[in-house]
C-alpha cells in the first residue's frame, strides 16, 4: 500500500474535499453520499465541535482519497463513517482508516462505535465485519446497523 498521509481536516481543505466527493462513482454516491448529505457534513468541519466530531482525510500527495469520521462522540457509542476513492478502494486504506477511527474512540473511552450502511453495500459490509463490527439490525431508513463493542 501506497505511503498515504492521513491527518484531520484543516482550513483550506475545502477543494480537496469538494474533488473527493466529485470524484465517487454512481455507485459510491448511491451508498455514501446520497442527496449530498455526507459533503455538506464535511464542508462543515470548520463549525465542529471536536468534543462532538472529529473527520480525518487520507492523501495522495494534494488529493484526497479516504475519508473517514466519529460523531456524537459526546455519547457513549458515537456513529462511525468512511468512504474510500475509487482508485484507491482494494489496497487496505479502508482498513486502516477503520482502525484508526477506532483506535481513536478506544482511547476516548467509548463503548463503542456504531454505523448503518446500505444492505447492498457488501464490500463495506466486509470491511466492518473485517473489522470486528457485527451486524444487529436494521435502522429505521432501511439500512443494516452495526455496532462494534469494546
Amino acid at each position: 500500500m501506497k505511503d498515504y498521509e492521513i491527518r484531520r481536516f484543516q482550513p483550506g481543505d475545502e477543494d480537496r474535499i469538494n474533488g473527493f466527493f466529485d470524484a465517487l462513482s454512481f455507485e459510491a454516491r448511491m451508498f455514501f453520499n446520497r442527496l449530498d448529505g455526507n459533503r455538506q457534513g464535511a464542508l462543515s468541519y470548520p463549525q465542529d465541535d471536536p468534543e462532538k466530531c472529529v473527520r480525518w482525510m487520507a492523501c495522495d500527495r494534494e488529493k484526497m482519497v479516504g475519508y473517514v469520521f466519529l460523531w456524537d462522540l459526546d455519547t457513549t457509542v458515537p456513529w462511525f463513517g468512511i468512504a474510500v476513492a475509487d482508485e484507491a478502494k482494494g489496497i487496505g486504506l479502508g482498513r486502516k482508516l477503520a482502525e484508526m477511527a477506532i483506535q481513536y474512540a478506544r482511547e476516548k473511552g467509548k463503548g463503542g462505535v456504531l454505523l448503518t450502511t446500505h444492505i447492498a453495500n457488501f464490500r463495506a459490509q466486509a470491511l466492518y465485519e473485517k473489522c470486528g463490527f457485527r451486524q444487529f439490525g436494521t435502522a429505521p431508513s432501511g439500512e443494516l446497523l452495526y455496532l462494534l463493542r469494546f
